[in-house]
């Protein structure tokens, strides 16, 4: 009697280890799936609801993502590594106050600007990084344009030239 109950109690032991170390397995697999991932999104290939693909479209459209989000994931990372940890936090603040102060385009900036407080150095390397990624912004609308037909071209918004828009009307 007293050797099935010791043998009782080392299967006890064991299943616990192994329970265990399989929770443990399965708490270290959500943790990496969880990780939160950085979308990346290419603004040109950012089109209006307003604009239906056909097949051969959607496929070309899939293709130009597959062949450019790489590269522009890589200045997205080039982008982030320029600040610190305190300033990514303090960007990630500003923005969320910012928005929900309901500022918007360069009044947004400037606030998030404000609160990051960039070094001479890291305002160069941001131009830098903001200039690759407008031309390879450019390079997409151009391969784009080449699927899109003519009123679907219409659709879309043209980037504006020197951070202008030439249509708006002034108030007076």
């Amino acid at each position: 009697m007293l050797k099935v109950s010791k043998a009782l109690l080392t299967f006890a032991l064991i299943l616990a280890c192994v329970a265990t170390v399989d929770a443990a397995d399965k708490g270290a697999k959500k943790k990496k799936g969880n990780k939160k991932q950085a979308a990346v999104r290419i603004q040109a290939l950012n089109l209006p609801d307003s604009i239906e693909l056909n097949a051969e479209q959607k496929e070309k459209i899939a293709a130009l993502k597959k062949e450019y989000t790489p590269q522009f994931a890589t200045l997205q990372k080039k982008n982030r590594e320029i600040l610190t940890p305190d300033q990514l936090k303090a960007r990630r603040e500003a923005m969320k106050a910012a928005k929900d102060a309901g500022k918007k385009g360069k009044e947004l900036r400037a606030a998030v600007d404000e609160a990051v407080k960039l070094s001479d150095d890291q305002q160069k390397q941001m131009k830098e990084v903001a200039g690759e990624t407008r031309k390879l912004n450019g390079e997409v609308r151009g391969k784009l344009e080449s699927v899109l037909t003519s009123d679907q071209l219409a659709k879309i918004k043209k980037p504006a030239k020197g951070g202008k828009k030439k249509n708006k009307k002034k108030n007076s």
